[in-house]
């Protein structure tokens, strides 16, 4: 039995429930959730960011001793991915960095479509720092706030598939990331409007992928590396509600 946990790292009820995962499940596969109790309604800025990775470390931590195989970090900022694979030792996966990789080795070059325009020197500082930067053809926003995701799903697929149609024939990009884990679901109309087009290029969904490799890296026995994620030393840390926190750390 794979056991992989999903954190939502965001304080925000109903954008995330375990209706979402039915699709990806199995016998062998059981996926549980957690949100935030301390942190931002959404992630759409460097200060969300950094104001979600307290808490996600603490359920990161969490989630191991509860007895998860896995963690997914749902949120395509990757929040406290570093953070969380020193704190644990069971794999750690970011939706982003999983996406690029793999956009990158399905398709060469990779189109980012995302909620909104200000991300976008946020989302170049995260795929340079993965080292896609040669890769990664264009930005394009679809200027969908998170919380409106819900409200304007068939608006959201109609502008996901003609930013995508313009990312590869403007852009020449092979592959096309969804740039928000809110957009669970859009691949399948994306890539049938696409095709009508005659336009044949993977649309990666980063949660089912993420959900994916997180079971392979179970089945297969892999984690991250210690020598590279090593747990962090006991000292003083003031102000963190995170329970047997220096027990959990060396």
């Amino acid at each position: 039995m794979s056991k992989i946990h999903i954190i939502t790292p965001i304080i925000t009820r109903g954008i995330r429930t375990e209706d979402d995962s039915k699709p990806f499940l199995r016998p062998d596969l059981e996926v549980s959730y957690s949100l935030l109790d301390i942190g931002p309604a959404t992630i759409e800025s460097e200060v969300d960011e950094a104001l979600a990775v307290p808490d996600t470390i603490k359920k990161a931590i969490e989630a191991e001793n509860n007895g998860a195989d896995a963690i997914i970090i749902d949120c395509m900022g990757d929040p406290g991915l570093n953070a969380c694979r020193e704190a644990v030792s069971i794999p750690v996966i970011g939706p982003c960095q999983t996406s690029i990789h793999f956009a990158a080795m399905l398709g060469g070059m990779f189109s980012f479509i995302t909620v909104l325009d200000r991300l976008r020197p946020m989302i170049k500082h995260i795929i340079s720092g993965y080292g896609l930067e040669g890769s990664y053809a264009s930005f394009e926003a679809v200027n969908v706030a998170v919380l409106d995701i819900e409200g304007s799903l068939e608006q959201l697929n109609i502008g996901l598939t003609e930013k995508s149609i313009k990312a590869v024939t403007e852009d020449h990009a092979g592959a096309i990331v969804l740039g928000c884990t809110g957009f669970l679901g859009c691949a399948e109309e994306i890539t049938k409007g696409l095709l009508a087009k005659g336009i044949n290029v993977p649309v990666i969904d980063p949660i089912p992928l993420a959900i994916h490799v997180a079971d392979t890296l179970i089945k297969t026995g892999l984690t991250h590396s210690k020598s590279v994620y090593p747990f962090p030393g006991k000292k003083k840390r003031v102000g963190f509600d995170i329970p047997d926190f220096n027990n959990q750390l060396n």
